[in-house]
């Protein structure tokens, strides 16, 4: 079996994994399935080892400072199985990060403005990203500074909450994201 690739220009999180011959190293540090160390072999010695048990020599490390490999003696395709599940499991425990948008009007009413911010509030306690919206219509483009300040506003109620990402500004219209903070 040669190299698996599993780092590419798409998914840089994971890492390379190389497999039986393809390890480079002279010396390997061979570990058991349950991470007991057996010994230092040369590279031969340890591909012999595996193939004795029909299981790979796979890569799990390296020791730059002894310029040896750390491998384990294991079924590979078990292993990338196992790895998969533990994504899996750690997807299914991470908390949504959806985004919820509200849209606002260049003239609301302060009463109103704090009910949109007391609902952001929620949002944000419930680990939703909020992106505040306002935009204008036709002649309502020269209220440019008004919106503003209403993001201005928002953006320093919600400052305890949340993180800024700062006000957007395009031809007709504001938008302002707000990150979720953690506590």
């Amino acid at each position: 079996m040669t190299v698996v690739n599993k780092s590419n220009h798409r998914n840089n999180d994971r890492e390379r994994v190389y497999i039986n011959w393809a390890i480079k190293a002279f010396n390997i540090l061979i570990l058991w399935e349950n991470w007991e160390q057996l010994w230092t072999f040369p590279r031969k010695e340890a591909l012999e080892k595996a193939r004795e048990q029909w299981l790979d020599l796979v890569q799990v490390g390296y020791n730059w400072k002894d310029k040896v490999s750390v491998c384990k003696i294991i079924d590979y395709w078990k292993y990338q199985y196992s790895l998969k599940k533990k994504e899996k499991d750690k997807k299914k425990t991470q908390k949504s990060k959806g985004i919820k948008e509200i849209k606002i009007s260049y003239w609301i009413d302060e009463n109103d403005l704090k009910m949109k911010i007391e609902k952001s509030k929620d949002f944000l306690a419930k680990w939703y990203n909020v992106k505040f919206t306002i935009k204008l219509r036709w002649r309502e483009n020269i209220f440019k500074a008004q919106s503003r300040e209403r993001m201005l506003i928002i953006a320093e109620s919600l400052s305890d909450y949340a993180k800024n990402w700062g006000i957007r500004e395009e031809w007709r219209w504001f938008s302002l994201i707000l990150f979720a903070k953690l506590k």
